[in-house]
């Protein structure tokens, strides 16, 4: 006897394959339909030796691990599976802001001075970062965000001013927090990162200042961020410092020279 037509009830719901593929079901808005939150202006917290309990996750403390052991560093860290071929290079910004791949890995191929690798994108997005001097765009995001130094030091946005995050910090950033990381010493800058609890990249919403712009109270707080720049490093805003950079890195390189 032939087969007769599958019953609707017999096919799973969207709820029942989001179960079985991630063990959970998603209700999450996409990027598009969200409202433009009003963002809090810095990190409540500081940088600190201690991981924060916010951030606790067994694939970053493995990574972590294996950093200080001097098992891995940025060029042999490997992603999972979850990172396609496609994307297991280092990618950077080229001159208009799109993201392209740095050639050899190497920071002479990135336009920006700064460049990064996807290590995870499922259950929770991990990436690592290396970085010359450079300035960078203040921005916020639903999603809280995690850091662990790996090398260097830069001064981030904490607890309304900008503190010093030196090799083997953590620092936890809440959702909706701006934060902004401009890198000026010699040394250099790179850390682990991570959004705890939260997967698929592509699902983010990033915010920069054009993304607010008439909505006042958020338009304010990239204002104070501002203020707060150029008190701690007399910095101007984004995108105006480039002779002060360009300085630094030539510091940069030549403390490099030799190695």
């Amino acid at each position: 006897m032939a087969a007769g037509p599958v019953c609707a009830q017999d096919a799973p719901s969207v709820a029942e394959q989001q179960m079985a593929e991630h063990g959970h079901f998603i209700t999450a808005q996409q990027p598009y339909q969200q409202a433009t939150q009003i963002p809090y202006v810095t990190s409540p917290f500081a940088p600190s030796k201690t991981m924060p309990e916010a951030c606790a996750n067994a694939t970053v403390e493995a990574y972590i691990s294996k950093w200080e052991s001097g098992e891995i560093d940025f060029d042999s860290i490997a992603p999972d599976d979850s990172i396609p071929e496609s994307r297991r290079g280092c990618l950077t910004f080229d001159a208009d802001g799109n993201i392209t791949e740095a050639a050899q890995c190497s920071l002479e191929n990135a336009p920006v001075g700064y460049l990064w690798k996807e290590l995870s994108d499922w259950p929770v997005t991990i990436g690592i970062t290396n970085g010359k001097p450079s300035d960078h765009n203040p921005h916020f995001h639903g999603q809280p965000e995690c850091y662990y130094a790996v090398s260097g030091r830069a001064r981030t946005l904490a607890q309304g001013q900008y503190q010093w995050m030196e090799t083997g910090d953590y620092f936890y950033i809440p959702g909706n927090t701006l934060h902004n990381t401009p890198i000026e010493d010699p040394t250099g800058f790179g850390v682990l990162y991570w959004y705890p609890d939260n997967g698929h990249f592509d699902g983010f919403k990033y915010y920069w200042r054009k993304d607010v712009e008439y909505l006042r109270p958020a338009e304010e707080a990239f204002d104070e961020v501002d203020i707060m720049r150029k008190a701690a490093m007399g910095l101007g805003s984004y995108g105006t410092n480039e002779e002060y950079f360009e300085q630094k890195v030539e510091e940069y390189d030549e403390a490099h020279k030799a190695e």
